[in-house]
């Protein structure tokens, strides 16, 4: 999460300068727990309850090789994400069928 060990990992790659490994041990990035809500239930206040530090997770373990591993992963799937999104026929036809229906819901098979 914040500041963890991925993504700390990802900014020694990214904005190395902006990385201080040293200051990461200072505060506890542990998940603190002082909101007690069922599982899946957010609050606006949510994040703050259980990082009131602002920091989640251990950005110490951070490597640039974990940075780079991770930053890999990303760009390979973003690429995969776009070359999908070009060879794509059917959404477009999906919308202008939709479209097409929406002006005559009444005709819609039912």
């Amino acid at each position: 999460m914040h500041a963890g060990e991925s993504e700390t990992s990802l900014s020694m790659i990214a904005r190395p300068d902006l990385v201080h490994l040293d200051r990461a041990p200072q505060e506890s990035g542990a998940d603190q727990a002082r909101l007690k809500l069922p599982e899946g239930l957010y609050t606006g206040i949510w994040w703050y309850a259980r990082f009131p530090n602002h920091y989640a997770g251990e950005g110490a373990a951070a490597s640039r090789e974990l940075g780079e591993f991770e930053a890999k992963t990303w760009i390979n799937g973003t690429v995969q994400a776009i070359r999908a999104v070009k060879a794509d026929q059917e959404s477009l036809r999906l919308q202008n069928e939709f479209y097409e229906r929406s002006k005559h819901p009444l005709e819609t098979p039912q």
